[in-house]
């Protein structure tokens, strides 16, 4: 795997999804939010999700003078009930979310384990399920809990476009 993919995929999803304003996008019929970002060297980094109201996916694509890539991911959170009566919401997920993404940056989302310590209440990981460098595909899934219970789950498929 190309540093540079990993430089582009922590960049722009930094950029875009953490730290933009998302845009509204159809795809097929189906209604999400998208971030499209260039960036240094003539890379591209385009983001669409689609989430109605806490479960859903979406798909990561990069481009560089290297190649392409793509990572997709798909979860989100329980029920909001389950939430209420931890006494936190979706928006203190999401916000937690954001936070983690942009302090961790490239050391989550790719190819290595991140379980950082715990932040008061709340806890977050990401751990790779799988690797197969023949076929240039890493799988992994992110969690976050809130007083032990698991608020938050995506899984991930990093993968080379040829």
């Amino acid at each position: 795997m190309n540093n540079f993919f990993a430089k582009v995929l922590t960049d722009g999803l930094n950029k875009g999804y953490a730290g933009g304003k998302p845009e509204s996008v159809n795809r097929a019929g189906f209604e999400g939010d998208k971030s499209h970002i260039e960036l240094e060297d003539g890379a591209i980094y385009h983001d669409e999700w689609f989430v109605e109201t806490r479960l859903g996916g979406g798909q990561e694509l990069v481009q560089t003078g290297e190649g392409k890539f793509t990572r997709l991911y798909a979860g989100g959170t329980p029920e909001e009930k389950v939430l209420t009566d931890l006494g936190i919401t979706i928006k203190d997920v999401g916000k937690f979310l954001k936070e983690k993404i942009l302090e961790l940056g490239d050391k989550t989302r790719l190819f290595e384990n991140c379980t950082p310590c715990a932040d008061g209440d709340w806890e977050y990981s990401y751990v790779v399920t799988g690797q197969h460098d023949d076929i240039e595909i890493t799988t992994g899934i992110e969690s976050i809990t809130y007083k032990r219970a698991v608020v938050h789950v995506h899984t991930f498929m990093l993968c080379s476009i040829r």
